[in-house]
């Protein structure tokens, strides 16, 4: 057994102004899951204590929370492995929402935004057209099954640094749920989809890999990156600075083997759209007023073709 304090946030939207901290301390094993601490917390010594929690088995997602600093599913997670040497471990709502009561948080925009990509199947017929279910082959399956893992745990929300200074992204699970339907070759809507995801802002993603921290192991930066190619591959929204920025950075890259910074800002903002141009020259004038503006012709590295063969290898569309 071993003495474990939980120090854990505490706030109630109805009655507190400010949140405070309370540490319990509990005997429990220290191979424990913090859950089961929390409970054993809430039965014992506060039954005040706030959570959300179900399944305890890594499969319900409802106990997302930050534990010492990083969020994660407390079901899953042995207290011997957050604890520090005094056996205390910190506990909080998961930031990026709203807290509502203790370590509970208002989901609303994350279900919100999962919402408005309609994440079920709209095939193109009636179920009743059918005398067998729809049939999906196994090279078919194969993309889907790692995003199909999700359960929705909001984990890789709550750790955006996207979401956290833009709130209308909308965040890693919702773009990786809508890859699931999109590559869906029983589903009928891929370009509405692949058109909504763009109007959600797929393309604020800074594809930092802080959501790669996902405890179903979804990895939604990489269904991030093949919504974005599969926008470029059909054609959606292609006037978006999103995907004039992606197209205009591996156009130079493959050429040059650098970044054309100059020919980047023109291919983004477009190059006729006078208005937007007028808009970022005041930057243009402080980057030269510091020394730092850069050329206005990049001339190829050398090997510049190893750069072009690794482009080549990986088919990278270029327009």
């Amino acid at each position: 057994m071993a003495n474990i304090k939980l120090d854990i946030f505490r706030f109630d939207e109805a009655v507190d102004s400010v949140p405070h901290r309370d540490i319990v301390a509990v005997d429990v094993p220290e191979t424990m899951t913090v859950l089961d601490a929390l409970e054993t917390a809430k039965a014992e010594v506060d039954g005040s204590i706030s959570f959300r929690r179900s399944c305890r088995s890594a499969i319900c997602g409802s106990c997302s929370m930050n534990i010492n600093g990083v969020t994660g599913l407390a079901c899953k997670t042995p207290c011997n492995t957050v604890m520090d040497e005094q056996g205390v471990i910190q506990v909080d709502p998961m930031p990026n929402f709203q807290p509502m009561r203790d370590l509970v948080v208002h989901m609303d925009p994350f279900w919100d935004k999962y919402t408005r990509l309609k994440p079920y199947l709209q095939p193109a017929d009636k179920d009743e057209d059918h005398q067998t279910e729809r049939r999906v082959s196994p090279e078919d399956m194969k993309k889907l099954v790692d995003v199909a893992n999700c359960v929705m745990c909001a984990t890789c929300y709550a750790l955006c640094p996207v979401v956290s200074v833009d709130p209308s992204f909308a965040g890693p699970a919702a773009i990786a749920y809508a890859y699931r339907f999109i590559e869906d070759v029983r589903d009928s809507k891929r370009e509405e989809r692949l058109a909504q995801i763009n109007e959600d802002y797929l393309w604020l993603c800074a594809h930092c890999y802080a959501c790669s921290y996902c405890p179903k192991h979804v990895d939604p930066n990489d269904r991030i990156v093949d919504v974005k190619r599969a926008t470029i591959k059909d054609r959606v929204m292609m006037n978006e600075r999103g995907p004039r920025h992606a197209l205009i950075v591996n156009k130079t890259v493959k050429q040059t083997g650098m970044l054309a910074e100059t020919e980047v800002i023109q291919g983004t903002v477009g190059r006729f759209n006078f208005r937007g141009l007028l808009k970022v020259a005041p930057l243009g004038l402080r980057m030269a007023a510091k020394g730092k503006l850069p050329p206005p012709f990049v001339k190829p590295i050398p090997k510049v073709d190893e750069v072009r063969t690794i482009f080549d290898s990986l088919e990278v569309p270029v327009s």
